[in-house]
């Protein structure tokens, strides 16, 4: 539907790889509906991949930190660029952005404002301070916005009982999808280890965690459980995918821990999933998200998962079906539970299949295309 001749769409994110990463598809299929679809977020070396694919690209100064000056500067961007191009939908993404494209669309008249939470920044383990201050920034921004999109229970139960957009619609759909047909096991290269790091050999048992090297991720914990695993005597080398500020000081606790020769880093790595694939069982240690896309690939290229029992993950892992849900910050059951699935290889593949399976039933990117396009039906209006 055109409101006013209007048939732009725009797409927010802080960053241009979280476009990349995870909204290309449904770009594409608003796209095949003869909409315009552009792009704001802060060009970190993305900008020519996404004009390649048909879309314009708006380098937007945003900061990941919500205190930064130059987000000022960005909201008044993202405002003049509302106002100059009457789009029709703004869809926003990340917090930072999100926040701030919210107002700025409503200031500008933009006649329909859609924000998908990937994981609010309150959470069960966050500190007091911060999940108050987080929450009254949702909740302001909330009268600003249309259709709220949560992508896992929990978040779409709270946002249902604090009422966070009162003047709109909150819906749960389950987060970006899963390419089925590209991530699977018969798909990946039985070298994939070698090409990546020709120095280790990893004919011992891998387990193996991603994410970035941040706070939140607990990769101290992970380093930890390896640890309490080693000095049980079993045989393994340990694998982090991913890079951040906190590499440094992991890299500390390595040689603490006297790891050096069991542990790697592999930086930032595009297809994480190959690695995963070639693991005895994926760790998942943080304390905040939305719907975490490593262990949704985990589970589809059939590894089992021992994680936190926190928000999102539940949403994918079934204790003692598809992995082990452990509570927050017990490391020696993570161990425990990691051993034993070490020790049962039978028990660890039938929990890789059943994760397969239902990442197959209820995750696939087919299967959220198919939410999404509805939705957006819906809130076009045809």
């Amino acid at each position: 539907m055109n409101i006013n001749g209007r048939n732009k769409i725009l797409f927010i994110a802080t960053i241009d790889v979280h476009i990349v990463a995870f909204h290309i598809p449904f770009m594409k299929l608003l796209q095949e509906w003869n909409y315009v679809v552009e792009v704001a977020a802060r060009d970190t070396g993305s900008k020519k991949f996404v004009e390649e694919r048909g879309f314009k690209f708006h380098d937007v100064p945003f900061s990941r930190n919500p205190l930064s000056v130059y987000n000022i500067r960005a909201f008044f961007i993202i405002l003049n660029l509302m106002r100059r191009n009457e789009f029709l939908m703004v869809h926003t993404h990340t917090p930072v952005a999100s926040f701030l494209g919210r107002i700025a669309g409503k200031m500008a008249g933009v006649p329909r404002i859609v924000y998908t939470a990937h994981g609010f920044h309150f959470h069960e383990y966050g500190s007091r301070l911060k999940n108050f201050a987080y929450f009254r920034l949702e909740k302001f921004a909330g009268k600003f916005t249309d259709v709220l999109i949560t992508i896992n229970r929990d978040d779409y139960e709270i946002a249902k009982k604090s009422n966070l957009v009162p003047n709109g619609k909150i819906v749960y759909i389950k987060g970006v999808g899963v390419d089925t047909e590209r991530i699977k096991p018969e798909n990946i290269e039985d070298n994939r280890l070698e090409s990546i790091n020709g120095d280790l050999h990893y004919r011992n048992p891998l387990i193996l965690t991603v994410g970035r090297l941040e706070r939140e991720k607990n990769f101290d914990q992970f380093l930890h459980m390896l640890k309490i695993i080693k000095d049980s005597g079993k045989k393994f080398h340990g694998l982090v995918i991913g890079e951040g500020p906190l590499k440094d000081y992991l890299e500390k606790i390595i040689n603490k821990l006297k790891l050096n020769d069991i542990v790697k880093f592999t930086g930032y790595f595009t297809r994480a999933f190959e690695l995963i694939s070639q693991a005895e069982v994926y760790i998942f240690t943080s304390s905040r998200e939305g719907l975490p896309v490593s262990v949704m690939e985990a589970m589809a290229v059939e590894k089992p998962v021992v994680a936190y029992n926190i928000r999102g993950v539940r949403d994918l892992v079934v204790d003692g079906e598809t992995g082990f849900l452990i509570p927050y910050r017990n490391v020696q059951q993570l161990a425990e539970k990691v051993m034993y699935l070490m020790n049962n290889p039978e028990v660890a593949r039938i929990m890789g299949r059943k994760g397969r399976e239902r990442i197959e039933e209820e995750f696939s990117i087919k299967k959220i295309k198919t939410e999404m396009s509805n939705l957006y039906r819906e809130i076009l209006g045809g």
